[in-house]
């Protein structure tokens, strides 16, 4: 009765937490006009409206735009209406499972994570904004989730839900989780654990999944025939070499198996040698951190900048949630360490977010790179849209820990500051932030 009463209570709580966002959503759209700014969902606006025309347009979320527009045909509404809509209805959706999932993980309480997650602009933008990715970010955030569970013997049955579901939905959150699962499977092979059915199973269930990409004349046919004479174009070039390249990591992989494997007595050592170089160990993982954005900053296009009017302090101002966001997480990265050490969390879901966490640095690190070569310029940040919701959990630890230590008051002022100049980024009123 206790255990019943208390999920009631987890999924009331949810419930509201939700709706708070959902209606926050709604008074936004509603008397802040957003989206002010030309974005990503006035554009899908006109692919509804393209797509309408008969144009065989390029359509990165099949599922999403189906929906968009049969909202459109059945209510009689606009496609400004039936998208804006769909993105609330959308928020209330995701908060609701994001809750869920974090619930699952159980390393932080889920009101400080929110907390966390607020304090960044690449949680409010993906959230706020009505497109594919609303949708594609939390199935990849559930799917690693009921994957590692799977792979545990923990449920995880909706896994084999999740996969077909995203693979319709949004080609690249699609391509997100299959190398994110990609990674589970080798985390266990490079710890010599055992590789069981379900193992092969949820490899199996992912690599059946990317047949959507060979079906003729299917959702994404027109899409793959863009990527490839447009935005891949100068990648494609190396094709030779991008085709060799998983074969040789495959041999890497292998070797390595078979020469090393994580030990418990190295995670010992890597602890304390963090906690001796403290100091050190933080301001060298801020360098990377900001050195990864600079570097993501100078491949933006100038259009990118010109909200800002040139002023680095206007800059600063509308990033400091960001900067706030990096350096908890930073603090967080002890308070985790320490808490796998004393066992105060599950430690097969703390192997979960290490992993997780390792694999989209991997991920960031590729998409910086295959920057260089593509048409859009922005990968590292979609790739950051969707490991927020995993780093907000570091970042969630390292703000308890700073409730510990600092004053409360100055705290909670600051986290309120961050998160007010993220939301203001993301909306961009006209009287602080041009678009």
């Amino acid at each position: 009765m206790n255990l019943g009463s208390r999920s009631y209570q987890s999924w009331y709580g949810s419930g509201a937490a939700a709706l708070v966002f959902a209606l926050l959503a709604w008074v936004l759209r509603s008397s802040g006009n957003y989206p002010i700014c030309h974005n990503d969902e006035v554009n899908w606006i006109s692919i509804a409206h393209q797509l309408d025309a008969g144009v065989h347009w390029p359509v990165s979320g099949p599922a999403f735009i189906h929906t968009v527009r049969s909202l459109s045909e059945q209510l009689q509404f606009s496609h400004a209406h039936s998208i804006s809509v769909v993105g609330v209805g959308g928020v209330f959706v995701s908060m609701l499972l994001l809750l869920w999932g974090y619930r699952k993980l159980a390393l932080a309480g889920s009101g400080v994570i929110l907390a966390g997650l607020a304090l960044s602009s690449y949680f409010w933008a993906p959230l706020m904004e009505s497109r594919p990715q609303q949708w594609g970010q939390m199935l990849v955030f559930l799917g690693v989730i009921c994957a590692w569970l799977w792979l545990h013997r923990q449920g995880g049955w909706a896994f084999f839900l999740i996969v077909p579901c995203i693979a319709v939905t949004h080609i690249l959150s699609h391509a997100i989780l299959v190398f994110l699962c990609g990674m589970l499977v080798i985390a266990d092979f490079l710890e010599k654990r055992p590789l069981t059915w379900r193992h092969f199973s949820l490899l199996l269930v992912v690599v059946a999944s990317m047949g959507v990409y060979i079906w003729p004349h299917g959702p994404y046919a027109a899409m793959l025939a863009d990527l490839e004479h447009v935005q891949m174009k100068r990648l494609l070039r190396a094709g030779p070499y991008l085709v060799v390249l998983p074969l040789f990591t495959g041999m890497a992989l292998m070797w390595v198996q078979r020469r090393w494997h994580w030990r418990p007595s190295w995670s010992e050592a890597v602890a304390a040698s963090l906690e001796r170089r403290r100091t050190a160990t933080s301001l060298g993982l801020l360098c990377l951190v900001f050195t990864a954005l600079a570097i993501q900053a100078y491949l933006l296009p100038t259009q990118a900048w010109l909200p800002y009017g040139g002023s680095m302090l206007r800059f600063l101002a509308f990033q400091l949630g960001n900067v706030m966001f990096a350096i908890f997480f930073v603090v967080g990265i002890y308070g985790l360490v320490e808490g796998l050490r004393t066992q105060r969390f599950d430690p097969v879901m703390g192997r979960l977010l290490i992993w997780v966490l390792i694999a989209f640095t991997t991920l960031a690190l590729l998409s910086i790179a295959a920057s260089w070569w593509l048409l859009d310029t922005n990968w590292f940040l979609r790739v950051l849209n969707y490991g927020i919701f995993f780093a907000a959990i570091v970042t969630a630890v390292g703000i308890s820990s700073a409730t510990k230590t600092w004053p409360r008051a100055a705290t909670y002022a600051l986290l309120g500051v961050g998160m007010v100049a993220s939301i203001l980024a993301v909306v961009r009123p006209p009287q602080l932030l041009g678009c």
